[in-house]
C-alpha cells in the first residue's frame, strides 16, 4: 500500500547521506546548511530538485562565501536538478531573522516560507544540533512563557494557517501572473497532496500538544516536527486510521516519480485542466483531501479546542 512511499524514502535518504558525506570538510564550525522540499520530507525521487540554505550566525554577508560556493557545487554533483530560481533556497540567512519580526511588516512571503519550512519540514545537511537548536528558539518564540496549562499553541497554529494559505495565493500569482510564469499543472498537484499533507502535519501536531504546560508543548512539538510529516501522523493519529490517507499519498508519488509523469505535468497549462493524466491526479487529490478530513475528524473530536480556533 505504500511501495512508493517506501521507494521515495529509501531513495532520499541514500541521497542526504551522500550530501552529508560530501560537504562535512567544506563547512566552517558553527555554520548551518538544511534543507526543504522533498528530500527532507524523505519523498524524493531522481526528478526532484532540492531546497537547501545556509543559515549563519553572524550578519548576512554582502558576498557570497567561497565556502558556499563550495558547497553549492557539491550539492549539484549529487542532485543535477536546478531549483526555482526565485525560490527561498539556496540562499544565506541570518539565524536571528528566522527569530524576530513575525507577523510584522517586514514578514515576507520569502521569510515566513523559510521559518515555516524549516520547523514544519526542515532536514540538515551540516550541524544536526544547529537545526535543533535553530527549531526549538523558533518553538520557543511562537510559545510564550504566558501560555497557560491546556491552551493551544494559538500563535503557532496562526502562522501554520497563515503560511498554508500564503502558499495557496502566491501558487495563483506564479502561475498566472508572474513575471516568470511557473508551470501550472505539477505545482496544482503539489499544492492539494505535498503542500496540503504539511500543512496538515502542523495543524495536527499543534492539536496533539493542547493539554500540556508550556516546557512539555514544546519538548513534543520539537520531537514531532524531528519526523517526517508522514511519520508525525502515523505517531499522532496510528498506522490503522492512516492507510487511506497514505494510499492516495502513496499514488501521487508513485506517478511523480515517473519522469514522463511529471514532464508532462509541467507542460500543462490551465486551460488544459481536462487533461486525462492531470484528472486522473486530480481526482485522487479530492479523495486525498477528504480522507485527510475524516482522519482530522476521527482524531480530534467535535470538543477539541482545535475544531473552533481553524475556524474563528
Amino acid at each position: 500500500m505504500t511501495e512508493a512511499i517506501d521507494r521515495a524514502k529509501r531513495y532520499s535518504e541514500e541521497q542526504l547521506a551522500k550530501l552529508r558525506s560530501s560537504i562535512k570538510d567544506l563547512v566552517p564550525s558553527g555554520e548551518m546548511v538544511f534543507v526543504n522540499g522533498s528530500y527532507a520530507r524523505r519523498e524524493a525521487s531522481e526528478g526532484s530538485d532540492i531546497d537547501f540554505y545556509v543559515v549563519t550566525t553572524g550578519p548576512k554577508p554582502d558576498e557570497t562565501p567561497d565556502w558556499v560556493r563550495k558547497v553549492k557545487s557539491e550539492i549539484e554533483r549529487i542532485v543535477p536538478i536546478e531549483p526555482a530560481e526565485d525560490g527561498a533556497f539556496a540562499k544565506i540567512e541570518p539565524r536571528e531573522t528566522l527569530l524576530h519580526n513575525i507577523g510584522g511588516e517586514n514578514d515576507s512571503n520569502q521569510n515566513i516560507t523559510r521559518r515555516m519550512l524549516l520547523l514544519l519540514e526542515g532536514e540538515w545537511l551540516f550541524n544536526e544540533a544547529g537545526l535543533r537548536s535553530v527549531r526549538r528558539s523558533i518553538l520557543e518564540r511562537y510559545i510564550a512563557d504566558t501560555i497557560t496549562d491546556h491552551q493551544l499553541a494559538l500563535f503557532l497554529l496562526n502562522d501554520i494557517v497563515r503560511y498554508y494559505r500564503t502558499m495557496a495565493v502566491d501558487y495563483e500569482f506564479k502561475t498566472v501572473e508572474g513575471p516568470k510564469k511557473k508551470p501550472w499543472g505539477i505545482r496544482n498537484i503539489k499544492l492539494i497532496f505535498s503542500r496540503k499533507l504539511l500543512y496538515a502535519g502542523g495543524l495536527f501536531s499543534v492539536a496533539a500538544t493542547a493539554d500540556l504546560r508550556r516546557d512539555k508543548k514544546i519538548a513534543e512539538l520539537e520531537a514531532l516536527f524531528d519526523m517526517t510529516v508522514i511519520d508525525r501522523l502515523l505517531e499522532i493519529c496510528g498506522k490503522h486510521d492512516c492507510r487511506q490517507v497514505l494510499r492516495s499519498y502513496d499514488r501521487f508519488l508513485s506517478q511523480l516519480e515517473r519522469p514522463e509523469i511529471r514532464d508532462h505535468l509541467k507542460k500543462l497549462t490551465k486551460d488544459q485542466r481536462d487533461d486525462p493524466v492531470f484528472r486522473d491526479l486530480k481526482n485522487e487529490g479530492h479523495h486525498f483531501t477528504r480522507e485527510l478530513l475524516k482522519l482530522f475528524e476521527r482524531t480530534f473530536d467535535s470538543t477539541h479546542p482545535i475544531r473552533r480556533a481553524i475556524i474563528f
